[in-house]
């Protein structure tokens, strides 16, 4: 009787075809070039921003700071079409403010993602407090509205890059009407940078991810057209247009280092070579190629060519022996 019944219980446990059918799911993920193209676009998004709002204190070369990740299983998305956005306070800001006492550190806990976010750009485009600025004696206008436009911005070209998606931020825990946490075969792609001091993160849904790579142009380059094949040629014909260096080699002489340091501008060195004697006509590799006899041509010097020279180790200049 307990057999039958525990039999029972597991064979319940189990999904018939048609609930399995409904609580199935795909399982999703990308490859390793998507996640590459997901990243060139951030690191142009945020090279583009700081170029705009911080030039100078930002650093030259972003791309390392940014990088494409599988969610770790705390991600929360509010809906499957929409991108949710965090950002984390340095830890240095974050020690700063326990050090202004209690009420700071609760009022710090007390503020939403976006006002953290203003903060740390206050803090990286002037370095003041945006907070203890609208209850100061004399309040300063200029910076905080530059630190808002700058926000504003920011936004809103996260928002041409996700267009037609909606974008907010990240749920800390599952709430009613919210999705469970994503995992690494939801499809969902986590990008991760550093910004203004902090980490910013952005959680893209599988379907924000697709849209995003469908509008990339595709990487693989269309395949050129065959040019046309040129008739044939004899090797001498084909080669008969090409330019070949030529070297003319002469005896040289031998100097000691007196004489060397003795030299001055207009000094004649007589070399060993015999006028009587052809010179050696090598290529650019040291092959000898012929003789040549100096001479003259419409007032140049010129090498007459010879017969070839038999070509054997013993006439290339490498190889010569000395006595």
């Amino acid at each position: 009787m307990n057999a039958v019944s525990s039999r029972s219980a597991a064979a319940s446990a189990l999904l018939d075809p048609a609930e399995s059918m409904l609580k199935a799911r795909p399982l999703r993920s990308w490859k390793a070039a998507q996640k590459e193209a997901l990243r060139t676009l951030f690191v142009a998004l945020h090279r583009d921003w700081s170029a705009e709002w911080s030039p100078v204190r930002e650093a030259a070369s972003v791309q390392a700071d940014v990088e494409v990740t599988e969610p770790d299983g705390t991600l929360v998305l509010a809906a499957d079409g929409r991108a949710c956005w965090s950002f984390a306070e340095a830890p240095r800001h974050a020690g700063a403010i326990r050090a202004r006492g209690p009420d700071a550190l609760s009022r710090s806990s007390a503020r939403d993602a976006s006002q953290a976010a203003l903060q740390a750009l206050a803090d990286h485009m002037f370095a003041f407090d945006l907070a203890a600025s609208g209850t100061a004696p004399v309040a300063p206008v200029i910076a905080p509205a530059v630190v808002r436009a700058a926000w504003a911005d920011w936004l809103q070209r996260l928002g041409v890059l996700l267009a037609g998606f909606a974008l907010e931020p990240q749920q800390s825990r599952v709430a009613h009407g919210t999705n469970a946490p994503s995992d690494r075969w939801s499809g969902v792609l986590c990008v991760r940078w550093t910004w203004c001091g902090g980490v910013w993160s952005l959680g893209l849904p599988h379907a924000v991810v697709a849209a995003l790579l469908s509008n990339q142009p595709p990487t693989k380059s269309a395949p050129t057209a065959l040019a046309p094949m040129l008739p044939k040629a004899r090797l001498d014909q084909a080669l008969a247009e090409e330019r070949v260096a030529l070297r003319v080699m002469l005896d040289g002489v031998e100097l000691n280092l007196g004489q060397l340091q003795e030299l001055r501008l207009d000094d004649v060195v007589p070399l060993e070579h015999l006028l009587d004697s052809p010179a050696l006509v090598i290529g650019t590799d040291g092959t000898p190629v012929c003789h040549g006899w100096l001479g003259q041509s419409d007032g140049r010097i010129a090498v007459e060519l010879a017969v070839p020279v038999a070509l054997n180790p013993n006439t290339h200049p490498s190889k010569e022996k000395t006595p």
